[in-house]
């Protein structure tokens, strides 16, 4: 109810509906699943194989292709961009749902940009940028012309966005000749490791839907895992890009700031001159993560946004970093690992030890030298750092949620209900302090491992969990250091996919009896496992560069996932 005197607030719940409506709506009705082809999370958790059935040969041939097989096609004229558009935006219905992950469709817009490049390359005999007929998903932080950016806010529905709110990504890759058609859902707060809110509902992980997504890009996470999108882009600024990456079984990367533009998104961290959004692609296919990643790099972006480094693509380092990829038999100068197989505060979870164990095994197999990682303690940066967050985050959620009288998610009820005013110029300016004393004593660690390897380099790169489990029902997610350190760091860093959690393989893992809990979270962690969830979800794990190393880590992940490939358990070692 409104106080005396304010104008009375909407009805947020009919707001809400109407916009879930909307989405609907625009979902051909030739491709709207009856009932029965959708079943409940419990009676059909994985629906991956279940989308193919309602597709025709020549669109699963299109939508299981990989971004550069679909350039390649569409390049040479075998394929037109009309036909991929639609198989796409089919997929990316048909997905919706049963996992609820898009925000905003624009199929129609889509086709018709779809028709104008294909009149272009049949009239030029060229594509008209590098991207020519590549349909790309986009969390919906980015602002698109039409189009609303409520990032699961009912108060920010209606305000429709004009070309002048657009980033400098969208810009590039309009005219780079991507096709643009969906957005997707996100958490409202856009803070959590989950994605839910009052507008379009959970997206929930399509491996296993009693499950979460992850967050914030959960959309982007299951739209990419059911073949929706070819390869999207989300922001990241505690692990937005990694846990749904890990969580359902894609590539991710986490750029350092400055590296890629991260203009035109909406925002309830404004001016924060610490911890700032970054921009990064997810994809189920290394290789095309690559090319989109160099591509933006050499964009020239840093002409239209002077927080962007000019600093172009490192071939130089790609090259060199890849040749250092051992061969068999060939690990002198090859890379040197550290693993962090947990922290001191929470114990990941059977599964994602497995995980780290399978990929230990691996990187041996390939002669990599591989160390212990015991570095500066996570868990309290962590709480610095989300403290950095919360000085303004806080009051600004509780003012977006206010403004339409909608009821806070339960993920967000202590941050809304503890939350204050900004904290003061000096409280914010010591947590900064602190910060940067966490960051230099992480340097001096990271630069002392040349004394604990063999080969008395430093290590390279690091490698640790993404999270304390995988994928986990809603309102799970409590532990958020191992995706929050990276950031704090700005250490550019990936996500590779792994395994799959397994009760029997990971029974070997189990602490019996229970170990001494290492927190009150740690104790919250366990029971988690004891429930036993998570059967089936993917399990992705981190590798870490340090800052602006894009070219350094990508060329690690393509390591670390040959020695995954090629990797025999039953091999001596």
């Amino acid at each position: 109810m409104a106080m005396q005197g304010e104008p009375p607030k909407p009805d947020w719940q009919r707001i809400a509906q109407a916009k879930r409506q909307s989405v609907v709506d625009k979902i051909p009705a030739s491709w709207r699943l009856s009932e029965a082809d959708r079943p409940s999370p419990s009676t059909l958790p994985n629906v991956i194989e279940h989308i193919t059935q309602f597709l025709t040969p020549h669109e699963l041939q299109i939508t299981n292709a990989t971004p550069r097989k679909i350039l390649e096609n569409v390049h040479s004229l075998n394929w037109s961009s009309v036909e991929v558009t639609a198989a796409f935006c089919h997929r990316a219905a048909l997905a919706h749902q049963l996992t609820k992950c898009l925000v905003e469709i624009r199929f129609d817009e889509a086709r018709q940009q779809a028709e104008d490049l294909d009149a272009y390359i049949r009239e030029s005999g060229r594509p008209a940028g590098p991207l020519h007929g590549l349909p790309v998903s986009l969390k919906d932080r980015f602002h698109i012309r039409g189009l609303e950016s409520c990032c699961g806010y009912v108060s920010w529905l209606g305000d429709h966005k004009t070309e002048n709110d657009e980033g400098v990504l969208v810009h590039r890759l309009r005219h780079a000749g991507a096709i643009l058609y969906a957005k997707t859902n996100i958490p409202m707060s856009m803070l959590i490791g989950e994605t839910t809110n009052n507008i379009i509902g959970s997206t929930i992980n399509p491996f296993n839907r009693n499950l979460s997504a992850g967050g914030a890009c959960g959309g982007e996470g299951a739209l990419i895992a059911m073949g929706g999108s070819p390869i999207g882009w989300g922001t990241d600024i505690a692990g937005s890009i990694r846990i749904p990456s890990s969580f359902n079984n894609l590539f991710g990367l986490r750029p350092s700031y400055g590296r890629m533009s991260a203009s035109g998104l909406a925002t309830t961290l404004p001016g924060l001159p610490t911890g700032g959004t970054v921009i990064g692609p997810m994809c189920g296919d290394l290789p095309s993560l690559t090319m989109m990643t160099k591509w933006f790099i050499n964009a020239k972006t840093w002409q239209d946004d002077y927080e962007v480094i000019d600093m172009p693509w490192n071939e130089e380092r790609w090259t060199n970093t890849r040749s250092r990829i051992c061969q068999e038999g060939q690990s002198n100068g090859s890379l040197v690992f550290a693993v962090m197989m947990g922290d001191e505060a929470v114990w990941p979870h059977p599964s994602v030890r497995r995980a780290l164990v399978t990929l230990i095994g691996a990187l041996k197999q390939r002669g990599y030298e591989v160390i212990t990682w015991n570095p500066p303690p996570h868990s309290e940066a962590a709480d610095i750092f989300f403290r950095i967050l919360g000085s303004t985050a806080g009051h600004a959620i509780r003012e977006a949620v206010n403004a339409s009288g909608e009821t806070p998610i339960p993920q967000i009820e202590d941050l809304f209900n503890t939350a204050s005013d900004p904290s003061p110029t000096s409280d914010f300016w010591e947590l900064c302090e602190q910060r940067e004393r966490f960051r230099t004593a992480y340097h001096r660690y990271w630069k002392s491992t040349q004394n604990l390897t063999a080969s008395r380099r430093p290590v390279d790169g690091v490698i640790l969990p993404t999270a304390a489990h995988a994928a986990a029902p809603e309102q799970s997610f409590t532990y958020f250091a191992y995706s929050a350190v990276p950031s704090m760091l700005d250490f550019t860093t990936g996500t590779v996919p792994v395994t799959f959690a397994d009760p029997e393989l990971d029974r070997m893992f189990m602490d019996d009896p229970p170990r001494p809990f290492r927190s009150p979270k740690d104790e919250i962690n366990y029971e988690l496992y004891q429930n036993n969830t998570s059967a089936g979800s993917p399990v992705g794990i981190q590798v870490m560069g340090q800052r602006l190393q894009e070219e350094k880590v990508l060329a690690m992940m393509e390591a670390v996932k040959a020695a995954l490939d090629e990797y025999d358990p039953l091999a001596p070692q």
